[in-house]
């Protein structure tokens, strides 16, 4: 009787061990399913990035303006090569893109931006001051100095005098005093944050211009 015991209770603890052995194997196989599932997860999740980033095959104006991570080309409206761009130097032109991102119905019903030729490189940046709000198309575009690295120009607003390094959009010294009315709204801003001025990528593909509105 004592022999019996023993092996049933042998038998009792093989089953058990077996038992907690498929478990674990199940669990096993799961984390193993989980982790698989997880890592494809990503690698789809990294191609759909990769798919929406549209700057494939832009011929972008590369060293002109800051290098973005984000990109976001967009068509200009009516445009279909560089050479259609203003190609008068040292003058603000503006040209409409049509961009929903750029258009405001009150401000700028067309989405318009600015375009400088300065020797021999081209810059795209905002339609207007982001102090003032006026309009750029008679600011004046100036030669570098210490504060744009002696290479980026910069552009100094007619109004209120805001100055900016036209590459980069930063807000550096201002060039000149402002007027009267100017200096009434430049005193109105002088406490808040000085904005910079948003700057764009151009670029061409497939005989259409973009811009990057990122």
């Amino acid at each position: 009787m004592p022999a019996s015991r023993s092996i049933a209770l042998l038998t009792f603890a093989a089953a058990i061990f077996s038992v907690e052995s498929f478990t674990s194997s199940i669990h096993s196989v799961n984390r193993f399913q989980s982790t698989t599932s997880l890592e494809a997860r990503r690698k789809s999740l990294r191609k759909t990035v990769a798919a929406g980033n549209n700057a494939r095959g832009v011929n972008s104006m590369g060293g002109e303006m800051e290098p973005t991570k984000k990109t976001n080309w967009v068509p200009v409206s009516g445009l279909t090569s560089m050479a259609d761009l203003p190609q008068e130097e040292n003058v603000v032109k503006l040209v409409d893109t049509m961009a929903d991102q750029l258009i405001n119905g009150a401000t700028n019903p067309t989405g318009a931006v600015s375009v400088v030729n300065y020797e021999g490189k081209t810059y795209c940046f905002a339609s207007s001051c982001t102090c003032c709000q006026i309009p750029l198309a008679k600011a004046k575009v100036l030669p570098p100095n210490e504060e744009t690295g002696g290479v980026a120009p910069r552009l100094s607003c007619d109004f209120c005098k805001a100055t900016y390094n036209i590459r980069t959009g930063e807000r550096i010294e201002n060039a000149d005093k402002p007027g009267l009315l100017g200096g009434v709204v430049t005193g109105l801003f002088s406490k808040s944050e000085k904005k910079p001025l948003p700057v764009y990528d151009l670029g061409e593909k497939n005989k259409s211009v973009l811009i990057n509105l990122p």
